[in-house]
């Protein structure tokens, strides 16, 4: 290579200093039979046909399970709605909407994820305790009832706070058997824990994952059947905790009672009878052309009997809701397999998990009305 001359050289250095110049413990297990007081009924909620375990067509066949650690890195292109509705995209706004076009084509739906965000309370410095609410299957993070009450809840108690929509619709959530949604929501997860917004209000030490219905069932169904959990953006660096609300543990047993919850007729809303069906046996089936107890996906959805080490957290809490109530209007999922699911994991010694009956409030407002109790019991396992 030619070498440069001495006068190169003194002239590059000035050159280059002159443009520098210018250029300037674990909580005792409980179970808990208090009965919270519903707050509002199905016709006060906004567009109530959608409101719980949401409905669409479902479609034919099912992909494999994915049990592959995802190693594609967060999506940069995602853009940040800030809440003054700048559309500032510089840095991430505590407190907005975000969407996330690395979930669209995910279990073969042509959806985004879309995460709404509270960190109102972490801008003068990081919280060490962040929840991710996973929204039931009408994707209410931005307008369905009672989760903008929960984050601005957990936010008063000094959380980052994030809910996360999986889908765009509820039509894309009723698509797939819930163990094929693992890579979109793990997609969403890694972005809520580890995307900018978390790295700028969270300081990664505490982490409580919550869910009601829908968001109670694909993210438990994960744990319990793939390996996603084990990754490390699933765990805070000291506490990682589960509480959920309303989980479907065995698919037959909610078909079942969808199928009789109307005085001994099927349920026809919040939620049709027909969407579990239609989930795994296709649009159009019905109780005689769809038979969950033998049907190989339906049987990979039911985890009532998976062993405890299939979990890699080890913290659970687990709602039932409704149980007295009319199984249509109010409660859509049987509380038998939560309690079996829950048991079971209490069995273990390295398992807790404390079961919480509340059987005069519905599916559709028990997690709005007690998610304070998630909050309490999360603080009993954080605090030293």
């Amino acid at each position: 290579m030619r070498q440069k001359s001495v006068f190169q050289v003194l002239f590059f250095a000035l050159l280059m200093t002159g443009i520098a110049g210018c250029s300037g413990s674990r909580s005792s297990r409980s179970t808990d039979t208090t009965d919270t007081t519903e707050t509002s009924d199905i016709g006060s909620r906004a567009d109530a046909s959608d409101t719980a375990e949401g409905r669409g067509d479902a479609r034919d066949g099912s992909t494999a399970e994915d049990t592959s650690t995802d190693t594609t890195p967060p999506d940069t292109t995602d853009t940040e709605e800030s809440s003054d509705g700048s559309g500032d995209t510089s840095q991430p706004s505590a407190t907005g909407s975000q969407v996330l076009e690395a979930c669209r084509g995910e279990t073969g739906v042509d959806e985004p994820c879309n995460l709404v965000t509270d960190a109102s309370a972490c801008t003068s410095a990081p919280c060490e305790r962040l929840v991710v609410v996973f929204s039931g299957g009408e994707m209410g993070c931005e307008s369905g009832a009672g989760y903008q009450s929960v984050l601005r809840g957990y936010a008063a108690a000094g959380y980052a706070a994030v809910c996360i929509n999986y889908f765009e619709t509820a039509t894309g959530s009723g698509t797939a058997p819930y163990v094929d949604e693992a890579s979109r929501i793990d997609r969403a997860v890694r972005e809520a824990t580890t995307g900018a917004w978390a790295s700028a209000y969270w300081t990664g030490r505490d982490l409580l994952l919550e869910g009601i219905s829908h968001g109670a069932t694909a993210p438990v169904i994960l744990m319990a059947r793939t390996l996603r959990d084990e990754q490390p953006h699933w765990h805070g660096s000291q506490v990682t905790a589960g509480c959920f609300f309303d989980g479907s543990y065995d698919q037959a047993a909610t078909a079942a009672l969808l199928a009789t919850g109307n005085a001994g007729a099927p349920c026809t809303t919040p939620v049709s009878y027909t969407r579990g069906l239609e989930r795994y046996c296709g649009a159009g089936a019905t109780g005689e052309t769809c038979d969950l107890a033998a049907n190989a996906k339906a049987q990979e959805d039911t985890i009532t009997e998976v062993a405890p080490a299939a979990f890699a957290i080890a913290d659970f809490q687990m709602f039932e809701c409704g149980s007295n109530r009319n199984a249509c209007l109010f409660d859509i999922i049987p509380a038998p397999p939560i309690e079996s699911l829950c048991r079971r994991l209490d069995l273990s010694p390295d398992h807790r998990c404390d079961f919480v009956s509340l059987p005069n409030d519905g599916h559709l407002t028990c997690h709005a009305n007690a998610y304070d109790r998630c909050r309490t019991w999360f603080e009993s396992l954080t605090t030293p």
